[in-house]
C-alpha cells in the first residue's frame, strides 16, 4: 500500500477512485476521499462513585495506551481502533444501559473492561443477544464464564484461583480459626461458595459473616469476631467495594486485626488500589492481599515497556488491573486481525485460537467446560499473595508470600512486631 499526495495525473486519480490506492484525506475535483472508518470497541468501567473509580481510570488510561501503540503500528486491518468509554459507576444497571449505547448507538465490534463482577453480569447479557464479543479484565465471579456463553471471554483470574492459593497459604501458615466477612455481591458470595470448600479441604475452621457492599460500620462485627472463643487468628475479607477501607480501618482501631495474635487479608482490589493508603494509613501495614499479574521479578520486555510508557504519560505506576486492560486491548486487537473481519463470530473463533504474548504473560483461552467455569477462561492467569511491611508501599514492592515458587521472603506471614 502507498500514500499519494499532492496534485494527481488522470491515470492515478483512475487508481484512487478504483481503490487501489488508499489515501487519508484527498479532494478530488471538490469531492473528499475518506480514509477506512475506525474499528470501534468499547470499554466499559467504573469512573465515578460509588463504583471503585480510582482503579477504573488507570483501566481507561492503559486501555488509550494499548490503542495508541495499536494505532502507531498501522491500526487494525489497516484501520484505526477507537475506543468509546462508558462509565458504569459500579452499578449493574449503568452496566446494562452502557453496553446497549455501544452496542446500539456506537456500532462497537466488541467490549472489554469492567472492575466490578455483579455489573459485568449485567453487561454480558446485553452482549451475548446481540453476539457481540466481550472480555472480561477484572471480575471474577464464577459465574461469569460458567454461563458457558460464546461471546464471553476472561483475561483476570477468577474465584476459584484465587480462592485456591488463599486456602493453601492459610492452612500452610499454620491459621486455624478463621474469621470471614464478604461482601453481599455476585462477586462477594462467589468467592465466599469457592473459599470456604477450600478452607475445609485444609482443615481450617471458620465463621461467615455477610455485609451490605455500601456499608462504612462494621464495629459490630468485629467487637463480636474480637470477643469469640475459641479466639479468631486471621481475619479474611472479601470486599471490592469502597466498604474494605473503614472495614480495615476499623478492624484495625478496635484491636482485632493486625495484632500479634490475629492476621488479616483483604481481597477484591481495594488494597491494590492508588487510594488505599490515602484511606486505611497504618491500619494496611502487615494486609495480604493478592496481585493479579506477575511481580517484579518475572516482569517481561512487554510489561517493562508498559510501565514505563504509563509512568510517563501519566506520572504514575500503573495497577495490576491497568495491565490487565492494557493486554485484554492488544489481545481483541489480535484476535481481530487474525480473524479479517469485524464480525463478532470471526472474532469469537478467533479470540479462541489466541496465543499472544502480553504484559501478564501467554495468553490462551480454554475451551474446556469441565469444571464449567473454564470455558474461555485464561488458565495460566497469574495470582500472587503479598503482605504490606511498610505504609505506602505499592503493591508491586510488598514482599511475595505465596506461591512459594516466586516468593522473595522466607516466611509465610510477618506478625506486628516481628
Amino acid at each position: 500500500m502507498r500514500i499519494v499526495e499532492g496534485r494527481h495525473s488522470a491515470a492515478a486519480c483512475a487508481l484512487l477512485l478504483s481503490g487501489l490506492v488508499i489515501v487519508p484525506t484527498l479532494f478530488l475535483g471538490g469531492s473528499p476521499v475518506r480514509a477506512a472508518e475506525p474499528i470501534k470497541v468499547g470499554w466499559v468501567g467504573p469512573l465515578s462513585p460509588p463504583g471503585g473509580y480510582a482503579e477504573g481510570a488507570l483501566m481507561k488510561d492503559a486501555t488509550q495506551i494499548a490503542a495508541d501503540e495499536i494505532n502507531a503500528k498501522g491500526g487494525v486491518l489497516g484501520r484505526k481502533i477507537e475506543v468509546s468509554y462508558q462509565d458504569t459507576r459500579g452499578q449493574p444497571e449503568e452496566g446494562t444501559a452502557a453496553a446497549q449505547r455501544l452496542i446500539s448507538q456506537d456500532h462497537v465490534v466488541a467490549i472489554t473492561g469492567e472492575f466490578h463482577s455483579s455489573v459485568f453480569l449485567a453487561e454480558m447479557e446485553v452482549a451475548h443477544a446481540a453476539g457481540i464479543p466481550i472480555i472480561a479484565v477484572d471480575v471474577w465471579a464464577l459465574k461469569i464464564t460458567a454461563k458457558g456463553y460464546p461471546e464471553v471471554f476472561r483475561v483476570a483470574p477468577n474465584q476459584a484461583l484465587i480462592a485456591s492459593k488463599y486456602g493453601e497459604w492459610l492452612a500452610a501458615s499454620g491459621f486455624k480459626n478463621v474469621a470471614v466477612l464478604y461482601e453481599k455481591t455476585d462477586g462477594g458470595q462467589s468467592a465466599r461458595d469457592v473459599l470456604l470448600p477450600v478452607l475445609e479441604k485444609h482443615g481450617v475452621k471458620y465463621d461467615v459473616v455477610g455485609s451490605d457492599p455500601n456499608a462504612t460500620e462494621f464495629t459490630a462485627q468485629i467487637e463480636r469476631f474480637k470477643n469469640h472463643s475459641p479466639p479468631y487468628d486471621f481475619f479474611m475479607s472479601i470486599y471490592s467495594e469502597a466498604g474494605a477501607y473503614p472495614m480495615i480501618s476499623q478492624a484495625y482501631t478496635l484491636g482485632f486485626a493486625p495484632t500479634p495474635h490475629a492476621g488479616i487479608a483483604n481481597t477484591g482490589g481495594p488494597a491494590v488500589d492508588p487510594t488505599f493508603w490515602k484511606n486505611v494509613g497504618e491500619a494496611g501495614k502487615y494486609l495480604v492481599t493478592e496481585i493479579v499479574g506477575l511481580p517484579k521479578t518475572a516482569w517481561n520486555d512487554k510489561t517493562k515497556a508498559f510501565v514505563a510508557a504509563f509512568q510517563k504519560r501519566f506520572n504514575q505506576t500503573p495497577s495490576p488491573q491497568a495491565i490487565e486492560n492494557y493486554d485484554a486491548m492488544w489481545v481483541l486487537a489480535d484476535a481481530i486481525e487474525r480473524a479479517k473481519s469485524t464480525d463478532g463470530k470471526a472474532i469469537i473463533a478467533a479470540l479462541e485460537k489466541t496465543h499472544w504474548l502480553g504484559g501478564r504473560g501467554l495468553y490462551t483461552f480454554s475451551t474446556s467446560h469441565t469444571p464449567d467455569w473454564a470455558y474461555h477462561q485464561f488458565m495460566e492467569a497469574p495470582v500472587a499473595l503479598v503482605q504490606f511491611d511498610k505504609v505506602n508501599q505499592e503493591p508491586e514492592d510488598a514482599p511475595i508470600i505465596w506461591p512459594r515458587d516466586i516468593a522473595d521472603v522466607k516466611y509465610l506471614y510477618k506478625k506486628p512486631g516481628e
